[in-house]
């Protein structure tokens, strides 16, 4: 397959940052939409250094909790003015179909304020060397259940498109020891595809396994670490949903952006910076690639008809695991019952939570301001309901820097860049460490710090007396 090591191996030459290529010959709307597509795109980081915490804005630290060759859990730990006060743990699982984890950078920016998040990050295939053996969808699923008892104690999952038949798996697993997860969340993720008007079930069930592994399996060319593993690659994510569904974008690039992001109510800006994040893809493993289609698209396991092994049994698949399902109205594979199919494995089939969300495509229901607005107060609260009762807490004096005499917004943002961002880290300021912090905000010709530490400590004072 020589496109893939003409695309893929380019990226193996050393290049200037994105920021730093010269642009396109051409100009126009049409050859900028080419130039993303054409562009290798570095894996992007989810660069999430703050979020608001109680009302005041503190530093957000992301920390790999433990790490295989095949994938990572990455938590994100906040610094909030509360520290003992008890949140609801999310374990947010990304498409694994060749999108970079960070296509779910607004989902997990969304639960941040009020969960403590978890993300499955999934590697990409072409740097795991072939000695790190195969990588399944039954070693996706061990996967994830190993994740969501690292965590431990109550664990909400969120599993995004593709995973959702991950989260599905191991739910079911990790019941079966006595361990389910508090809640799963499944956003757009086909689970039964009687209903698929895309007709990519019915293709694939026509074409057969040999077809893909002849289609779209290839190896990964060197010098990368996992040279000879064959593989998904990410490429083909692009190709097959700009072949399917956007066959105008070349000469109508604005029906793309429609298409791509309809309902989400973003702006022209976010729909760029989102389009960035889906253009960023990486290579899957070929066992794993060809056992989805064959699980979710040919043999359809989780559908639920009559003689089907999963739904047969004396105790269903999902009993007892709280379910959510989210649906967009004109997703074409995901949408039209597909996802809500999955409450058929409760042995409550008209218990659960369905929602649809109107007039949306599917990346609507995890990215951009429909998801916040809409989708996600409504899987929150889903997650609240089934939380545990909070845990007492102190209740805290106002840390919001902004309260303190004569600060602006603008003002506070330098100060957070200088790691302050409660008021009781201004409170702790002697001296000298308030002359160098004048130094480094160019006010020490009309000191500041100190005087800022003064009301941080008396308004702490006046505090713990109320």
């Amino acid at each position: 397959m020589p496109y893939y090591h003409s695309y893929s191996g380019s990226g193996s030459a050393r290049q200037p940052p994105p920021d730093r290529r010269p642009p396109p010959a051409a100009s126009g709307p049409s050859a900028e939409l080419y130039a993303r597509v054409a562009r290798r795109y570095c894996h992007p980081a989810f660069n999430l250094g703050t979020t608001f915490v109680s009302g005041v804005r503190g530093p957000v630290f992301e920390r790999v909790v433990h790490a295989t060759p095949f994938w990572r859990l990455t938590t994100f730990d906040r610094v909030p003015p509360t520290p003992d006060a008890d949140v609801p743990s999310v374990l947010v699982l990304p498409p694994y179909a060749g999108h970079c984890p960070t296509l779910v950078r607004d989902t997990v920016a969304a639960f941040l304020p009020g969960h403590a998040v978890h993300v499955a990050g999934w590697a990409d295939a072409r740097d795991v060397p072939l000695a790190a053996g195969a990588f399944g969808l039954g070693e996706a699923i061990e996967a994830v259940a190993d994740m969501v008892t690292e965590i431990g104690g109550a664990v909400h999952v969120v599993a995004v498109m593709e995973a959702g038949v991950i989260g599905i798996a191991a739910a079911a697993l990790l019941g079966r020891r006595g361990q389910p997860p508090a809640t799963l969340t499944l956003i757009g993720g086909p689970v039964d595809c009687r209903a698929d008007h895309a007709g990519l079930a019915t293709g694939a069930a026509a074409r057969g396994l040999d077809w893909f592994m002849r289609a779209v399996i290839a190896p990964v060319p060197p010098p990368f670490e996992g040279v000879y593993r064959e593989v998904f690659p990410g490429f083909f994510t692009l190709t097959g949903l700009l072949t399917r569904g956007f066959d105008r974008s070349i000469t109508d690039p604005k029906e793309l952006f429609v298409g791509l992001v309809a309902g989400d109510g973003d702006s022209a800006g976010g729909h760029r910076e989102f389009f960035d994040e889906f253009l960023a893809v990486m290579d899957v493993p070929a066992e794993f690639m060809l056992q989805w289609i064959e699980a979710v698209l040919i043999n359809r396991p989780f559908a639920a008809e009559p003689g089907q092994t999963i739904l047969s049994q004396a105790t269903p698949p999902l009993a007892g695991t709280p379910l959510m399902t989210v649906e967009a109205e004109i997703d074409a594979f995901g949408g039209g019952g597909q996802t809500h199919a999955a409450h058929m494995m409760t042995g409550a089939a008209s218990a659960g939570c369905r929602h649809t969300e109107d007039r949306a495509g599917r990346f609507a229901l995890f990215n951009g301001a429909r998801w916040r607005a809409s989708v996600f107060p409504r899987v929150a609260d889903f997650i609240a309901n089934h939380a545990g009762p909070p845990k007492p807490s102190r209740p805290a004096p106002t840390e919001d820097l902004l309260t303190l005499s004569g600060l602006t917004p603008a003002f506070v943002a330098r100060l957070n860049r200088e790691g302050l961002y409660f008021m009781h880290q201004l409170a702790r300021l002697d001296e000298a460490a308030a002359g160098h912090l004048d130094r480094r905000l160019g006010t020490e010709t009309h000191p500041l710090a100190a005087q800022l530490g003064r009301e941080a400590r008396r308004r702490l004072a006046e505090a713990g007396r109320s």
